[in-house]
């Protein structure tokens, strides 16, 4: 009896210590010649992964990133401003810049009666006025001017941008007016976009970020690509024409997956943050001049990890 007690304790004991402990792996310093970078999106959207959520908030802190890049979908309901500030507060404490650019939970859907039955364009503005009142302190940081979240900046030569393009059809499809928006939107995108390719002529490497998933493993035409296809044949025939490493960086579809959507173009990689019900991010190791420079590590916190 006294055996079987004795054992029955030391299990609690050893479950104890990995309910208290167990996370993200330890942080490893960047190799000399590299940077780092993290990629997230898609998550808290529940109470119980907003507590998740506090250790991918140490977790970034604890390593020496150049940027955190978040791809959208801060939230899932509601589109409130105390729901925007409480967003931007939490991030806007990080000790590394962050880039954030608006995914469809913030503003496209919030026409939706479960999000506040808001008019769209209007949480747009209003997403604005919070999140992008000041740019992010990066050094050599640009903006575009009436897109103020299409923004450009260098680490160690590699150019990065950001991509207002969000997911639910790039907000298609509900009143003429916001139809009438989202391709003045996307055609501001993929102008930013084409002159980030133009800037990055003798640049080892470019990365873009933006929130929609594009379905650029679809044949052209398909279904799923026609809210996107302007974008999508201007981003093939960028990618076809620079001829080096070009990363995309997405969320959206909330499964982590690291590949080239389009055969033809093995200059490209994929990068899709994990989302929902996962809650975590992921760390990009940049090797400039290396023929692969891109190496991806996924850090996401259990399920049951809420301290």
């Amino acid at each position: 009896m006294k055996r079987g007690l004795g054992c029955l304790l030391a299990v609690l004991v050893i479950l104890v210590i990995c309910f208290v402990t167990a996370g993200p792996p330890e942080p490893v310093p960047t190799p000399p010649g590299s940077f780092s970078f993290a990629a997230l999106g898609d998550a808290p959207y529940y109470v119980w992964e907003e507590l998740r959520f506090r250790t991918v908030l140490r977790d970034l802190e604890q390593h020496d990133l150049g940027t955190v890049i978040h791809v959208g979908d801060i939230f899932w309901r509601p589109c409130t401003d105390n729901h925007y500030r409480r967003a931007f507060e939490r991030l806007d404490r990080l000790r590394h810049p962050v880039v954030y650019t608006p995914g469809d939970n913030e503003w496209t859907d919030c026409w939706e009666p479960g999000s506040g039955a808001f008019q769209p364009l209007e949480r747009l503005a209003r997403l604005r006025r919070i999140f992008f009142a000041r740019p992010p302190e990066l050094p050599g940081l640009e903006r575009q001017p009436v897109y103020v979240e299409n923004v450009r900046w260098q680490q160690q030569g590699v150019v990065f941008a950001a991509l207002h393009v969000t997911g639910s059809r790039n907000g298609l499809g509900r009143t003429p007016e916001d139809d009438r928006a989202a391709w003045e939107r996307l055609d501001a995108s993929i102008a930013w976009m084409r002159q980030t390719f133009a800037k990055a002529s003798s640049a080892p490497a470019v990365v873009l970020a933006f929130h929609a998933g594009l379905a650029l493993e679809q044949p052209r035409g398909h279904e799923w690509r026609k809210p996107y296809e302007p974008f999508n044949i201007a981003l093939e025939e960028e990618v076809a024409r620079y001829g080096r490493p070009v990363l995309i960086i997405h969320g959206d579809d909330h499964e982590y997956r690291v590949d080239r959507p389009v055969p033809r173009l093995q200059n490209l990689t994929r990068l899709e943050v994990p989302g929902s019900p996962e809650v975590g991010w992921v760390r990009v190791v940049v090797t400039p001049r290396a023929a692969s420079p891109f190496t991806f590590s996924e850090r996401v916190v259990p399920r049951w990890k809420y301290w």
